[in-house]
């Protein structure tokens, strides 16, 4: 495993930031990214700005004292037919770790770069959510508390409004993005399937006012967990989310 240091730096000499409106992969984290990045002018590998500009040790008030340091490389170990496979995943996500990472030996976690910029608190529409790691209450997604993951018992944080009425995890919205993404080869975002969130909350009592929250909730979590705090998600996206409700 290689630390960030002048080796890294080096590498890095020839990447610009620029901005299009579309969807790519990451070459540092290995994850979906939207709006701007860092382009290499050599090769045309794109970073995401936090993958761009890493950090040598973090910490994290989710996780009390634990530092973690950056890796350049995911830990891997031999499955079956002796194959190579990823052997850590996010513990805000859920997700493997697949590229750059933050990882904290003494307590075993690990973090992809973006979510570890996720917002502890977001304000959506008058409803305020925290980033929680332990929940009382089932995903609206997936109906579940908590994400396990092989044998290492991931919880995944998720977002839960201090009304109590709403909990998302963050993977689970993720996931909708991926399958979107899968399925028609783009953003696609007028295809996701919110149909699973209307009924969660239909059963629930909670009428249109979930429709217009949930629109805006999704659009701000995209934005972080795509790496685009400036907001390119923005009208058009929502404006499909509204047409994949409706259906």
């Amino acid at each position: 495993m290689l630390t960030i240091g002048s080796q890294i730096h080096h590498r890095y000499e020839h990447y610009e930031l620029k901005t299009y409106a579309k969807l790519f992969g990451c070459d540092g984290c290995k994850m979906k990214g939207f709006g701007e990045r860092y382009v290499c002018n050599l090769c045309g590998h794109e970073l995401h700005k936090e993958c761009r500009h890493p950090t040598s040790e973090i910490s994290h008030e989710n996780f009390g004292g634990s530092i973690f340091t950056f890796l350049d490389k995911p830990f891997t170990r031999l499955g079956k037919k002796n194959r190579r496979e990823f052997s850590k995943c996010c513990d805000a996500c859920g997700k493997d770790i697949c590229g750059f990472n933050y990882h904290c030996e003494e307590d075993n976690l690990d973090l992809h770069p973006c979510c570890r910029k996720l917002e502890k608190k977001l304000v959506i529409d008058g409803t305020i959510f925290d980033l929680e790691t332990k929940v009382s209450s089932k995903c609206g997604k997936c109906g579940k508390k908590k994400i396990s993951r092989d044998e290492k018992n991931v919880l995944g944080w998720s977002y839960v409004s201090q009304c109590r009425k709403y909990h998302f995890h963050v993977s689970c919205i993720a996931e909708m993005v991926h399958e979107a993404y899968m399925k028609h080869g783009d953003m696609a975002l007028e295809n996701m399937d919110l149909r699973e969130l209307v009924r969660y909350n239909r059963n629930r009592g909670g009428g249109n006012t979930f429709l217009t929250m949930i629109k805006s909730f999704i659009k701000i979590l995209l934005s972080a967990l795509l790496g685009d705090p400036t907001m390119l998600i923005s009208n058009f996206a929502v404006e499909l989310l509204s047409r994949g409700i409706q259906q």
